[in-house]
């Protein structure tokens, strides 16, 4: 029976209620050992009713075996795999040892997590309870928080139950918490009573004050108290063991064992399986016989429940381990090693081994390596990582040594960990002395900079990582990372790239050629050879047709942005999102969200990309990545709405990130757009002000967004009143846009003249005769606000109307309130009346429910919508259920119909 805790029980039955009303929650239980976690995790379980119960328990000697948590919690549930999709299905059966290691993507595991709960909860509710999960292993936190932060109309109740102190992923992840506290006096001093009856009152009373009300204190305190104490004739232990103090009280239990039986624990302490054959086969090499448990059995310490050993509380394993002596431990773990010699326990093996090795073994330490990279085919490379670091440890050869720890750190940085791979890389650099062994070295450092620390760091030892690379392929992927570097810092090193790659690329690219002709091609772009470089790097997006190489893709899409065909960007950018999404290689999908909603902001498609941003930046979040651009993207959707606060914000997250990073194009973009807002505010001066930098190139820069920036400086100096602050740029502008032959580019220089000449009509005709083939509807828009302000101050009314008009409507559907309310200003000032869009049931979608209205109103099926935005089929079926009651639709048909009206 438990007693007390009303509160908790009515939180834990919030939980268990939702779970049976297809509702999902998230609790994580927090507190000491032994304040009654465990407890309410058994209370839940016989309260789950009708829900299917899964448990699962972290053991301290699992920490460094990938997935064993996940195993146990999701055993009883594997038939069900086949209805998942296949990748999520390959992926969760690799991880559990059902099937071969594919190596794929580690987020990939939580979302067919994720999916299987779905599946499993769908007929009346599911409730999976994780105790101990402070010791659970780090490849099964990843999937649980992975999980539990998208869990939402599935029917699934996951509590965690964890210790009190540390930062741990769950408090990163923002999961909701119960912290627990001792029992209430009344409620200890009935536990005491039930435990101990013949402890006095006064007893009772400074018992529940010296240990606080923890339950497990008060249960096993007075079983190694005398009967003096317990009725007061003398005095209580000073203090009184609490949470882990309890260990103390565990240990002096097993004190009183007889010696074989303390030994027989000792192998079951050791042992991470539970099975007794295991425990039984250990003993059976050491002379042991299992009778030897009675006694262990009698005292309530261990308990043989069919097949399996268990022990009262980890406590008490831990206090058998600890207590124990260096070389008893190391003998357990040697006789553990010799009889777990299945193909199912080869990590289980090594790890013994090596909790035995007491100086370098180089049989170990191999045992160790093939046991890392079976966990990177489970995809679990926080395991891996812990492999390779200790095989390092137990390795004679001090260049092997240094090998495996740059492989320990590269596992790490997959694992999300970049301050641990640091740390590992510092361990190695000591042993490793040639060049192609440093390379490995120096490129992995540049990389964990590249992606979390400055571009401007990396850039050098990308280079250097490169020049000292064992071929040609390796070469041209670090001189690739050091582009992306330079790109990211600003600068000017794109020639110095350019000649690198001839000299590691002298002749034939071969295979290569898209890697070396975006390298050249952006150097000799930068170098003012615009005729080869443009022919280069428009072979780079011929080339992105025919591949679904995710990073082959992204990198077209660099190349279409530098040649300024935002539609070759887009197409590259989306193949790879097609890819990534496909496959469920979520490790590279935000960064493509991030860069293809960037482009969608460019061409002025705001909706998409506020939409595809938001989505990129909730999984950076929960995936631990960083978003530079992310901030960029929301200001210049901010600035076109002229949501002033809004632009702030992000501009202001966008330059201190550079700032600290020193990250010229993120301090350019948050430049352009408070200049846009400005602009759009109607505020020409203090835009002025802002772009000025940006396109001159002042500060942090970057000569893209310069270019990008320079028909709304040119805008802003017309409306200014100071043509001259503008002309050299636009100029600049005017001879790029001809050599690129870009039409939206034409098209802005056209315009540009036409305002810096005071309106000149000509210009602005010929501007939108070169808008007809591009695929900006702002930017022509803003051409054809400007004509029709001109055609008004000429007094043709009629012909400024029909200028006017269709720009009011294009910044109305895109929902660029300022630039609206513009035209319709100058509308009335032509007499005529131009009403404000009305609101919609659309414009009342959430951004994910748009989404998924979207791709249903497209023909998608609710599973292959859940694949694609990694959520749970019952979570889609839910939020289709409200954007059919939204929009006051009775089914697929109508809002197929709807959507194309």
């Amino acid at each position: 029976m438990l007693l007390g805790r009303r509160s908790e029980r009515i939180r834990l039955d919030g939980v268990l209620a939702d779970a049976r009303a297809s509702r999902s929650q998230v609790l994580v239980l927090r507190g000491d050992p032994g304040v009654g976690k465990s407890a309410l995790l058994s209370w839940a379980a016989e309260r789950a009713g009708s829900a299917r119960c899964l448990r699962a328990a972290g053991v301290q000697s699992e920490l460094e075996l990938p997935f064993a948590v996940l195993q146990q919690l999701l055993a009883p549930v594997t038939d069900r795999l086949d209805a998942l999709p296949l990748v999520q299905a390959d992926a969760l059966r690799g991880a559990l040892g059902l099937g071969p290691g594919r190596g794929s993507d580690r987020f990939l595991v939580g979302v067919g997590l994720l999916s299987l709960l779905g599946e499993v909860a769908a007929d009346s509710g599911a409730v999976c309870l994780v105790d101990d999960a402070q010791w659970a292993d780090s490849a099964s936190v990843e999937a649980l928080v992975f999980a539990a932060r998208r869990l939402e109309a599935e029917g699934a109740g996951l509590i965690l139950a964890t210790r009190a102190t540390g930062r741990d992923a769950f408090v990163a992840a923002g999961l909701p918490e119960l912290v627990l506290n001792g029992l209430d006096p009344e409620a200890a001093a009935a536990l005491i009573a039930e435990r101990a009856p013949t402890a006095t009152e006064d007893v009772r009373r400074r018992l529940v004050a010296g240990t606080g009300g923890n339950p497990l204190a008060l249960v096993e305190v007075p079983s190694v108290m005398s009967a003096a104490q317990l009725t007061g004739l003398e005095p209580l232990p000073d203090p009184l063991p609490v949470g882990g103090g309890v260990e103390r009280v565990f240990a002096a239990l097993v004190a009183r064992l007889p010696g074989i039986t303390r030994r027989l624990l000792l192998l079951a302490a050791a042992d991470d399986t539970g099975r007794l054959g295991v425990v039984s086969r250990a003993a059976a090499a050491e002379g042991l016989e299992l009778a030897a448990f009675g006694p262990a059995e009698a005292s309530g310490l261990v308990r043989i429940v069919g097949e399996r050993v268990e022990f009262r509380h980890p406590l008490v394993r831990s206090a058998v381990y600890q207590d124990a002596g260096f070389t008893d431990r190391r003998a357990a773990h040697h006789c553990l090693a010799a009889v777990l010699d299945g193909a199912e326990d080869l990590d289980r093996r090594a790890w013994h081994l090596a909790a035995g090795a007491v100086s370098p073994d180089d049989a170990v330490a191999d045992l160790l390596e093939a046991s890392a990279e079976r966990a990177r085919t489970r995809s679990g490379p926080a395991a891996a990582a812990a492999a390779l670091s200790r095989s390092a440890t137990l390795t004679g050869r001090s260049d092997i040594r240094g090998l495996r720890l740059v492989a320990a750190a590269e596992a790490s940085w997959n694992a999300g960990h970049p301050t641990r791979a640091v740390q590992l890389l510092d361990d190695a650099e000591p042993f490793l002395r040639a060049p192609e062994q440093r390379a490995g070295l120096s490129g992995l450092r540049g990389l964990i900079e590249l992606s979390g620390g400055s571009p401007e760091t990396a850039y050098p030892l990308l280079v250097t990582a490169a020049l000292e690379a064992p071929d040609r392929s390796s070469a041209l992927a670090r001189l690739a990372l050091a582009g992306e570097a330079a790109s990211l810092a600003g600068g000017q090193r794109a020639v110095e790239l350019g000649r690198l790659v001839q000299q590691v690329v002298p002749g034939d690219a071969g295979e290569d050629g898209p890697v070396v002709d975006l390298l050249l091609g952006t150097a000799e772009v930068a170098a003012g050879d615009w005729t080869a470089g443009a022919a280069r790097l428009r072979r780079v997006t011929s080339a992105a047709r025919r591949t679904e190489d995710p990073l082959v893709l992204l990198r077209a899409g660099q190349a279409g942005l530098l040649l300024g065909d935002e539609v070759a960007a887009r197409r590259c950018y989306l193949g790879a999102e097609a890819v990534l999404r496909r496959t469920g290689a979520l490790g590279l999908l935000a960064t493509t969200l991030n860069r293809l909603a960037f482009s969608y902001a460019q061409s002025g498609l705001l909706g998409d990309a506020e939409r595809t941003c938001q989505e990129g930046v909730r999984l950076a979040r929960e995936l631990g990545q960083q978003s530079a651009t992310a901030d960029v993207v929301l200001a210049l959707v901010a600035a076109w709405r002229g949501d002033e606060e809004t632009c702030r914000r992000h501009a202001v997250g966008a330059v201190e990130e550079a700032e600290a990073r020193r990250l010229g194009a993120v301090r350019a973009g948050a430049g352009w757009a408070l200049g846009l807002l400005e602009l759009g505010l109607g505020r020409p001066d203090q835009a002025l002000a802002r772009l000025g930098p940006v396109v001159a190139g002042r500060g942090l820069s970057h000569a893209a967004v310069a270019l990008w920036a320079t028909p709304d400086l040119v805008e802003a100096a017309a409306r200014a009143g100071r043509p001259e602050d503008g002309r050299d740029a636009l100029q600049r502008f005017g001879g790029w846009a001809r050599r690129a032959g870009t039409p939206w580019g034409i098209a802005l220089a056209h315009r540009g003249a036409a305002q810096l000449a005071g309106g000149d009509l000509a210009s602005f005709e010929e501007a939108l005769d070169s808008h007809e083939a591009a695929t900006r509807p702002l930017d022509e828009a803003r051409t054809r606000l400007a004509y029709g302000e001109t055609l008004r101050r000429l007094r043709r009314r009629v012909d400024a109307r029909l200028a006017l008009r269709p720009a009011a409507e294009a910044f109305d559907r895109a929902g660029a309130l300022p630039w609206a309310e513009r035209a319709r200003a100058e509308l009335r000032a032509t007499g005529e009346t131009f009403g404000r869009r009305a609101v919609t049931e659309w414009d009342r979608l959430t951004p994910q429910e748009l989404e998924i209205a979207r791709l249903a109103a497209g023909g998608s099926s609710n599973p292959e919508i859940a694949t694609r935005l990694f959520l749970s089929r019952k979570t889609v079926e839910f939020h289709l259920h409200k954007v059919f009651t939204k929009l006051g639709v009775g089914g697929r048909t109508e809002l197929a119909r709807i959507a194309q009206d």
